[in-house]
C-alpha cells in the first residue's frame, strides 16, 4: 500500500491543525500492530477519529475499526497521559514525513508520528524525552526507546516551498546520478519528480551534472508552479483511477495480427489497469484519469486507504482460519489414508497367507532345495546360484525373485509378491500374514472412531470460522447524522404520546431542568445518588398515571442502580415548583443536583428493564424506554436488564436484532443504553 509522501503530510498536517486546535483527547486504542486510533472531541463538532498508521498514513477517519478486546500497553499509556488533554498544535517537521501534535494537560506532551521506513509513533514529554514508543528501535545512530532523548533523523534533500534556484544548482552539481533519481532522492519522491520534469520538458535520464543553466531554470519554474497551491493551502484533494474501455481494447487487439505484439500489449495493459492514487494537488501525470474530488484531503485519504485496510483485515482473518481448519483437514486426510491402508493390509495379508497354502507343494519344494543347499553353501552363495539358475531356465528358481542374507525369500505366486522366511515352515509363514491382517483389522475400529472425532472437529472449526469471519467487522463508514434536540438527552415517547426526557450527566441534568422543565410538566428522580433528572412534557391533556409510571422506568433504569446490578428501584415525582436550585443557608448544591421541597410522590419497586427499538418519531430513530412504550410504536424491539455483557457486545447484538436494514450505527445503539453491563431478558 502506498505510504503518504511529504506533500501528502503537508496537506494533512495543515487540515488537522485547523480541525483539532483546542480539541480534547477522549480515547486511544490499537486495532492492529502498527495502527493507533485516537478519538478527539472537537468543540462545536463532536467526535473526530484520527488514524495513525506507522510508516504509512495519518488522517481523520469515518471507518473506525473494531476495538481489540484486550487493549495493548501503548494505547493504555496514551490514555493515562493524554485523556482530557487539549490539542495546541499539529505540524509537519521540516517538510519531512514526520507529524507532531502538541498536547497540553498538567504537563506538555508531543505525539510524534513517523511515516518514513517502517515508521513509529512516539510520545514525548515536555523535555523531549521519550515516554514510550510504539516500536523500540536502534538504527542509524537513533535510539528510540523509553527515557532517551528523541532525535530527529538527519535532514536531507530540499524544501520545495523554500527552495532557491541556487539550491537546485548545488543539488545537481553534487549528484552522481540522472535527473529523475536526483530529484526523487532529494525528498520529492518519484511521482512529483516525474511531474516536474514532464512540465519542464527536460530529459529525465540526463545526468544531473550535465544539465544546462537554462534547463535548471525551467526545472525550478516547474517546481515552483507545481507547489504554489501548497503555499496558499489551495489544495485539490482527489482520488484518481485509470479507466480503460474494454471494447476499444478488444478492437485494437483484433487489428493486431502479430501474436507477439498482442501479448506484449496485453502485458502493458495488465500493469496499468486498476491503478489508483490519492493526492492533494492536480497534476498532469493523471490528466487522463478519472477523478473523484473531495472537500478535504483527509476525506480523500480516508476513502482511499480505509477500503484497502478493510480488505486486508478480512484477508488476514481468512488466512488465519484457513490454517486452523487446514490443520484438522490434514489430520482427517492422514486418518482416511491410514484406514484405507489397513483395509488393504487385511485383504492382502489374507490373500498371501492363502497363496502359501494353495501353492504348498511348490513352495515346500523350494524350501527343501534351499535347506539342502544351506548345508554346503552360505546365503550369499545360494543367492548367486539361484540367480544363475533363473538365467539358465531352472524351473524351481523361476518363482524366486530374491533371497536376502538372512534367508528371507521373495516369491512370485500368481503375480503376487509373497515373502517367505526360509528358516520357518510354511504354516508359520502363513500365520505371520494372517496375524498381520488380524492386527490391522483390530486397528480399523480405532481409526474409524478417530475419523468420526476428527470430522466433528473439522465441522466445529468450520462453523467457528464462519462465525468468526461474520464477526470480523470490515470498518463501516460512520455517517454523521444530526441529532434532534431530545436525542442529545435520554428520551422516549410514552404510550400516551407524551415526550419524556432525562439528563445523561450532571451538565444535561442542569439543562433538562433549567431549559425544558415548564410549569405544567412533572419532574421525576430515582431515590439513589447518581440518577437522571427526568421530565414529562405536558401535551394537550393532563399527564395520565400510565405515563408517570412509564417515566419511572427511565428514572430507575438510567440511574446508578443499573450498574450496581439491582433488580428494582424506588422513584419519586413532584411538580416543577418543588424543584429548586436555591440552597438554604449552609447548604451546597452540586452541579446537576437540585433541592426538592414539599411532599414526594413515590413509585415503589420499579423494575430495572429497558426496551430498545426503532420507531417513527419525526423520522426513523432508535428509542429506549419502557416496554409498554415500545410495544405501542414498533413490533421490532428487544428488552434488556442489568447483566454481565459489555456494552459494545450487547449493542452489536441489539443492532443485529432490530436493524436488518442497517440504518443505525453501533454508536447510535451505545448512546441509548444504560451505563453498565446488560443482558437480554429472554
Amino acid at each position: 500500500m502506498k505510504a503518504m509522501s511529504n506533500v501528502d503530510l503537508y496537506a494533512i498536517s495543515h487540515e488537522l491543525n485547523e480541525l483539532l486546535k483546542d480539541a480534547r483527547v477522549q480515547k486511544a486504542y490499537q486495532p492492529t500492530r502498527d495502527t493507533v486510533i485516537i478519538r478527539f472531541h472537537v468543540p462545536g463538532k463532536g467526535r473526530v477519529d484520527v488514524v495513525f498508521q506507522a510508516g504509512l498514513r495519518v488522517h481523520t477517519t469515518q471507518y473506525p475499526p473494531e476495538n481489540p478486546k484486550v487493549p495493548p500497553s501503548f494505547p493504555m499509556l496514551l490514555r493515562k497521559h493524554l485523556k482530557n488533554a487539549t490539542v495546541r498544535q499539529v505540524r509537519q517537521h521540516n517538510f519531512d514525513r514526520i507529524l507532531e501534535i502538541d498536547i497540553q494537560k498538567e504537563h506538555d506532551f508531543t505525539l510524534v508520528v513517523e511515516l518514513f521506513s517502517q515508521g513509529n509513533i512516539i510520545l514525548l514529554d515536555e523535555t523531549n524525552q521519550i515516554i514510550l514508543p510504539l516500536k523500540h528501535r536502534h538504527v542509524q545512530g537513533r535510539k528510540i526507546t523509553s527515557k532517551e532523548e528523541y532525535q530527529y533523523p538527519q535532514e536531507r534533500g530540499i524544501h520545495p516551498l523554500n527552495v532557491e534556484l541556487e539550491d537546485l544548482k548545488n543539488l545537481f552539481r553534487d549528484s552522481d546520478s540522472d535527473l529523475i533519481r536526483t530529484l526523487a532522492r532529494s525528498g520529492l519522491g518519484g511521482m512529483y519528480s516525474e511531474e516536474i520534469l514532464m512540465r519542464s520538458g527536460v530529459d529525465k535520464k540526463l545526468p544531473a551534472k550535465d544539465v544546462s543553466e537554462a534547463d535548471i531554470k525551467s526545472i525550478y519554474q516547474s517546481l515552483t508552479e507545481l507547489f504554489k497551491p501548497l503555499k496558499t493551502f489551495q489544495f485539490q484533494p482527489q482520488i484518481v483511477r485509470e479507466v480503460i474501455d474494454d471494447e476499444e481494447e478488444e478492437e485494437e487487439n483484433r487489428e493486431k495480427e502479430n501474436e507477439e505484439v498482442k501479448e506484449s500489449k496485453s502485458e502493458v495493459m495488465k500493469v496499468k489497469i486498476g491503478k489508483e492514487d490519492v493526492l492533494p494537488l492536480d497534476i498532469l501525470t493523471y490528466q487522463n484519469y478519472q477523478k473523484e474530488l473531495f472537500d478535504t484531503f483527509n476525506q480523500a485519504a480516508d476513502e482511499f486507504y480505509s477500503g484497502k485496510v478493510g480488505a486486508d483485515i478480512k484477508k488476514v482473518q481468512e488466512d488465519i482460519w484457513a490454517k486452523e481448519v487446514g490443520k484438522y483437514e490434514k489430520r482427517l486426510n492422514i486418518q482416511e489414508e491410514t484406514l484405507e491402508n489397513f483395509h488393504k493390509t487385511v485383504a492382502e495379508s489374507k490373500k498371501k497367507g492363502d497363496l502359501l497354502y494353495s501353492h504348498y507343494a511348490e513352495v515346500q519344494n523350494i524350501l527343501d532345495i534351499i535347506h539342502q543347499a544351506r548345508e554346503k553353501f552360505s546365503w550369499a552363495e545360494i543367492r548367486s546360484k539361484l540367480k544363475k539358475g533363473r538365467k539358465e531356465g531352472l524351473k524351481e528358481a523361476q518363482n524366486i525373485e530374491s533371497l536376502d542374507k538372512m534367508g528371507v525369500l521373495l516369491l512370485n505366486l500368481e503375480g503376487e509378491r509373497v515373502t517367505v522366511d526360509a528358516n520357518l515352515e510354511i504354516p508359520e509363514n502363513a500365520e505371520k500374514y494372517y496375524n498381520k491382517g488380524k492386527k490391522a483389522k483390530r486397528k480399523i475400529k480405532g481409526v474409524k472412531i478417530a475419523i468420526e472425532r476428527t470430522i466433528k472437529d473439522v465441522e466445529r472449526k468450520r462453523n467457528k470460522r464462519e462465525l468468526a469471519l461474520e464477526r470480523v467487522r470490515i470498518p463501516q463508514k460512520r455517517v454523521h447524522r444530526e441529532l434532534k434536540w431530545f436525542e442529545k438527552l435520554r428520551w422516549f415517547l410514552s404510550s400516551d404520546g407524551l415526550l419524556v426526557i432525562g439528563g445523561r450527566d450532571a451538565g444535561t441534568n442542569e439543562l433538562v431542568v433549567k431549559r425544558y422543565l415548564d410549569n405544567h410538566d412533572i419532574y421525576l428522580h430515582s431515590d439513589i445518588h447518581g440518577a437522571p433528572s427526568v421530565v414529562i412534557k405536558k401535551g394537550d391533556f393532563e399527564i395520565p398515571e400510565s405515563t408517570i409510571q412509564e417515566a419511572g422506568y427511565i428514572a430507575a433504569s438510567f440511574s446508578s442502580a443499573w450498574s450496581k446490578g439491582y433488580g428494582s428501584q424506588d422513584v419519586y415525582w413532584v411538580r416543577p415548583e418543588q424543584v429548586s436550585k436555591t440552597p438554604q443557608s449552609g447548604e451546597f448544591v452540586a452541579r446537576g443536583a437540585f433541592i426538592i421541597r414539599g411532599t414526594r410522590n413515590y413509585l415503589r419497586g420499579i423494575p430495572l428493564k429497558i426496551a430498545v427499538g426503532i420507531v417513527d418519531y419525526e423520522g426513523d430513530r432508535i428509542m429506549a424506554g419502557p416496554v409498554e412504550s415500545l410495544q405501542k410504536y414498533t413490533d421490532n424491539y428487544v428488552v434488556l436488564k442489568p447483566g454481565f455483557t459489555k456494552k459494545e457486545e450487547i449493542a452489536r447484538a441489539v443492532l443485529k436484532k432490530i436493524d436488518p436494514d442497517r440504518i443505525l450505527t453501533l454508536e447510535d445503539v451505545i448512546r441509548v443504553l444504560p451505563s453498565g453491563k446488560c443482558d437480554f431478558t429472554q
